[in-house]
């Protein structure tokens, strides 16, 4: 599981620095193809470790790492 979440970690990362823009949850969820434990477990790897943090706009939220 620890590879999993590590592999989507990286995916994530990926994904947020192609678009250039905060990306919303749901955006990350779409990409792993609704593995919404795996998304959830891995946003968390990347916050806890400062790759990212959350920012709201209106009522989503979304990653940025910037």
């Amino acid at each position: 599981m620890i590879t999993q979440i590590g592999i989507a970690s990286g995916e994530i990362l990926t994904l947020m620095e192609e678009r250039k823009r905060p990306v919303s949850i749901s955006e990350i969820e779409s990409h792993l193809e609704n593995e919404k434990e795996l998304a959830y477990m891995s946003i968390g790897w990347l916050v806890r470790e400062g790759h990212v943090h959350f920012v709201e706009k209106g009522s989503e939220r979304y990653l940025c790492s910037c």
